[in-house]
């Protein structure tokens, strides 16, 4: 059963301190995240809620793809604001319940997140407080920006179906998709960080590192790769640094190749990973595109990654949808006003 619509009953009319009393606002909660400190803390969540907006409910999801659904059916009963609560997966799924296809469900909804998850790291995109109280108070009081999200088309994991997916940070394949799985296996009680560092290296050591072609707006690369960043967002990975100097609203991705290196080499450069000079890494290539096919040589499993999840493997084209949706963030300027095109 749908829980939108359900009052909150956290509810007060003695509010207090700054509170957005235009829109409203829908906070999708996955209560698994951060290894169940959303659930645990949802009350608290609920009381923060209520003094940042006079008219907005919490709905919390029941499993994998839930919250999707509420996501959808938050803009078919008109919320102007649409809230992931938790991590970079329960972004995922919120921004792919917004969209049909490539097209938005709703031009006007605005898209928010609210870090509580153990992978937080569109907010670093996003510029967004850890603090609960001031993640809200952004959420209700932000810049609202048009935004770029990615499209991709790929192949179901287990068999030849293709399928669509949204995603609004940053894509990958390769090792990246190796580096998911193991992440996506571990307990994460060390932190999405350290988490992501230990799957970084044992993927590295494991990983057999596959022929693949590439093909972009104006180029094309073929060869062994170990991975491949597809930039929408600038962080991915526990605050992997794979796209500094980009951005969301450019309608372009940031792209980085990375060649397999002797793991004594590997190790030396993962630094570069994390203070955004993964440009200097060994062997990498770095470009801008609006478009990317990658096909494996032979057909052999490459899975990819969107946004920390692993829903499919290559062949896949990717795609940029230019500011396909509004996203408020903390961002301390509006880089559109001096946008020349």
């Amino acid at each position: 059963m749908s829980q939108i619509g359900r009052p909150n009953s956290f509810r007060q009319s003695n509010d207090s301190g700054a509170q957005n009393r235009s829109e409203t606002a829908c906070f999708i909660v996955n209560p698994r995240a951060g290894a169940g400190k959303a659930g645990r803390k949802i009350n608290i969540l609920r009381k923060e809620v209520d003094r940042a907006f006079a008219q907005a409910e919490v709905c919390t999801t029941e499993g994998p793809g839930h919250a999707s659904i509420l996501a959808q059916e938050a803009i078919e009963n008109k919320f102007d604001i649409v809230a992931a609560v938790g991590g970079d997966g329960t972004c995922h799924e919120v921004i792919n319940g917004m969209f049909d296809g490539k097209t938005a469900r709703s031009n006007n909804a605005i898209f928010a997140a609210i870090p509580f998850g153990t992978g937080s790291d569109l907010i670093k995109t996003l510029e967004m407080p850890k603090s609960l109280p001031e993640a809200l108070w952004i959420a209700g009081t932000g810049i609202t920006l048009p935004s770029d999200v990615g499209w991709v088309s790929l192949t179901h994991p287990s068999d030849d179906t293709p399928k669509e997916e949204i995603f609004v940070n940053v894509a990958g394949f390769g090792a990246n998709g190796d580096v998911v799985r193991r992440a996506n296996a571990m307990s994460k009680t060390l932190g999405g960080r350290l988490t992501f560092l230990q799957a970084s290296l044992q993927s590295a050591v494991a990983y057999q590192p596959s022929q693949i072609r590439i093909q972009w707006d104006d180029g094309e690369w073929q060869g062994t790769m170990m991975s491949c960043f597809i930039a929408n967002g600038a962080y991915c990975g526990g605050g992997m640094w794979v796209g500094k100097g980009g951005s969301m609203q450019d309608g372009k991705f940031d792209v980085t190749i990375l060649p397999p290196n002797r793991l004594s080499k590997t190790l030396v450069d993962a630094r570069r990973l994390y203070d955004g000079s993964i440009q200097k890494m060994a062997g990498a290539i770095r470009f801008q595109t609006t478009r990317l096919v990658a096909t494996p040589l032979p057909d052999e499993p490459v899975f990819v990654d969107l946004d920390g999840e692993m829903p499919g493997r290559i062949p896949a084209t990717f795609e940029v949808l230019h500011r396909a949706i509004q996203i408020r963030g903390g961002w301390r300027s509006n880089p559109l006003l001096s946008d020349q095109g």
